[in-house]
C-alpha cells in the first residue's frame, strides 16, 4: 500500500514535485525546498536530518533515490531495519554514477540477504527484503547523528551529511581573507546565504559585533550553524531557506555567499543565478554583497543582471572573489 511506504527525498528527487503530482504515503527530506514542494502532494511530509525515529512508525516499504553524501546513504541503509520490520523491503535507486552498485551490496549486507540489482535503462534498482529484525552487521557511518568540534575547523562544529563537513572550504576561505578589508559597520545586519557549518559567519563575528542571518537548505547545516552560534557567542538567528526566498527585501548590510553549483550529480546552471538575484533583493540600497565562485562560472556575465557594480577583488586557487553593489 503507498500509504505504508516512506520516500526518502534527497535533492535528486525534486524534478518528481511538479504540480498534479500525488503521492499517499509519507516523505522524509533533509532540503528545505524539497519539503516545502511536497506540501499538498504527500500523506506527511517531514524535514529534518534523516531522523527517521521523529516519525514514529514502521513502514512495509522505504524508497531511496541515494544521496550524493556516501555518509548520508550509509546512515539511511544502516536504519532501514529497524523502521521496516521483519519482511519490509528497502528499494534504492540510482544511476550508475551513484555509487548504486557499491551500494547494493552494502544493503545486502546490512540486510542479511542477497545482492538483488536491476538494470533499467541508465538507471538501476535494488531490492531487498529485511530477513530478521536486527538486520546483519551495520556498515559505517561516521557516527552520522553526531555533531563534533573539529581541530581542524578552528574547533568549530560540523557533522558528516554535510558537503566537505570536515575541511575549510578552499573558496569560503578565500572569501574570509577579504573580510579584513570588507567590513561593514557595528551592528550591521547580515545575511550568510547558503551558511554550510557557518564558517563565514564565525569569521565576521571575531572581526567586529554584527546581527546574521544564517540560512542554508540543508538540515545537517542547520544543527551544525547553529550549535556554532551558540558555542562561538555569535549574534543572530539560524533559519531553514531556499535561497533566501523566504527573507524580508532590503532588511542586509552584507551578504556573503559562496553558492553551491551542483544540484545532487548534476550541475544545474540556474543555482548562481538564484543566489544572485536573492541577494540583489536582500541588501539594502547602500548594501555590499561578496560572493566567492570556481572561476569557471562567468559571475562578470551574470552579476550584471542583478547588480549595479561588480568587481573582482581577488583571483586564487580557481576561485574568484568579487564585490556586488545594486
Amino acid at each position: 500500500m503507498p500509504s505504508e511506504t516512506l520516500w526518502i527525498a534527497d535533492e535528486n528527487s525534486k524534478p518528481l514535485l511538479q504540480p498534479g503530482f500525488h503521492f499517499e504515503g509519507d516523505l522524509l527530506t533533509n532540503r528545505w525546498d524539497i519539503a516545502e514542494l511536497a506540501q499538498g502532494k504527500v500523506g506527511r511530509s517531514f524535514y529534518n536530518d534523516f531522523h527517521l525515529e521523529e516519525l514514529d512508525r514502521r513502514y512495509r516499504r522505504i524508497v531511496y533515490s541515494v544521496s550524493k553524501e556516501k555518509a548520508v546513504v550509509h546512515h539511511i541503509i544502516n536504519q532501514a531495519p529497524r523502521f521496516l520490520g521483519e519482511g519490509g523491503e528497502l528499494v534504492l535507486l540510482g544511476e550508475k554514477q551513484s555509487g548504486i552498485k557499491s551500494y547494493a551490496a552494502k544493503v545486502a549486507e546490512r540486510l542479511d540477504g542477497g545482492k538483488n540489482l536491476q538494470k533499467y535503462g541508465n538507471d538501476y534498482c535494488s531490492v531487498n527484503r529485511v530477513e530478521h529484525p536486527q538486520g546483519g552487521t551495520p556498515i559505517g557511518e561516521e557516527d552520522y547523528p553526531q555533531l563534533r568540534s573539529l581541530p581542524e575547523l578552528g574547533g568549530l562544529y560540523s557533522k558528516p551529511g554535510l558537503f566537505g563537513w570536515n575541511k575549510i572550504d578552499k573558496g569560503s576561505a578565500l572569501l574570509a581573507q577579504q573580510l579584513t578589508t570588507e567590513l561593514p559597520k557595528e551592528g550591521a545586519q547580515v545575511i550568510d546565504l547558503g551558511c554550510g557549518y557557518g564558517y563565514l559567519s564565525a569569521r565576521l563575528a571575531s572581526l567586529g559585533s554584527f546581527h546574521f542571518t544564517a540560512i542554508d537548505n540543508n538540515a545537517a547545516a542547520l544543527l551544525a550553524c547553529k550549535k556554532n552560534f551558540q558555542t562561538q557567542g555569535i549574534k543572530g538567528v539560524v533559519l531553514p531557506s531556499d535561497a533566501g526566498a523566504e527573507l524580508e527585501s532590503g532588511a542586509a548590510d552584507l551578504v556573503l555567499c559562496n553558492p553551491p553549483f551542483h544540484q545532487g550529480f548534476q550541475v544545474e546552471g540556474d543555482l548562481t543565478d538564484r543566489f544572485l538575484q536573492q541577494s540583489a533583493r536582500l541588501l539594502k540600497i547602500t548594501g555590499t554583497a561578496l560572493f566567492v565562485v570556481n572561476e569557471f562560472i562567468p559571475l562578470l556575465k551574470k552579476g550584471p543582471r542583478y547588480f549595479s557594480e561588480v568587481q573582482l577583488i581577488t583571483k586564487e586557487k580557481g576561485f574568484c572573489v568579487y564585490r556586488l553593489r545594486p
